[in-house]
């Protein structure tokens, strides 16, 4: 998991968001996507981990947005404790799809409770990848893209506040790659919107 935090200028801390990291590639530690929040079995305490490193670089003089990886390990006893491992001084994999969820919602993240409401009150989640790639998805056109997800009812539903916006979309034709953010209402809903898509795509391109 990790968990992405803002220092402004005034040094005050935001955590923004906790997610578990979805790893992939031969040896399995090329970031391929996540999923938001983190998992509550431990969101909130791995968000208050995160708040004391924050602090640290704060009173070091840090500024800006970064985000802090953890390998969280479940205890015998049922608990977790969690180790941070890197601390990266940047926007990272997670940062825009935060930001599109945000965009489309003008929504919040709360790290007391590890929810994230829109600014109607509603819960949601996502399930993102940047690293959706297959070489039959070559020589698609983003305009076959759209016309493929709106046949099927994917697309993001405004009103709803649920679906999949597809980004990176320039790579598609050339190199059979692009990005998916899936918001869904809970986190199987976000999943499902997301095996759903890959389906349809793999049909279409067969």
């Amino acid at each position: 998991p990790s968990v992405q935090c803002v220092i402004s200028p005034t040094r005050a801390i935001e955590i923004v968001s906790t997610h578990d990291q979805l790893l992939g590639g031969d040896d399995g530690q090329i970031f391929v996507g996540a999923i938001f929040p983190a998992s509550e079995r431990y969101s909130v305490p791995l968000a208050v981990e995160g708040k004391k490193i924050a602090q640290v670089l704060a009173n070091k003089g840090a500024l800006g947005r970064f985000a802090i990886d953890f390998i969280s390990v479940l205890q015998a006893d049922g608990s977790w404790k969690h180790y941070a491992i890197e601390i990266n001084l940047r926007k990272g994999g997670t940062t825009h799809p935060l930001l599109m969820l945000q965009f489309l919602t003008d929504g919040k993240y709360n790290a007391e409770t590890g929810e994230y409401l829109t600014a109607s009150g509603n819960k949601r989640y996502y399930f993102a990848s940047d690293n959706v790639y297959d070489e039959k998805y070559k020589g698609l056109t983003p305009d076959d893209l759209f016309d493929i997800s709106m046949y099927h009812e994917l697309m993001y539903d405004g009103a709803a506040q649920e679906g999949v916006m597809f980004h990176l979309v320039g790579a598609l034709s050339e190199y059979g790659k692009l990005g998916l953010l899936c918001v869904g209402n809970t986190p199987e809903k976000a999943r499902e919107y997301y095996d759903k898509t890959i389906e349809i795509l793999d049909l279409e391109c067969s």
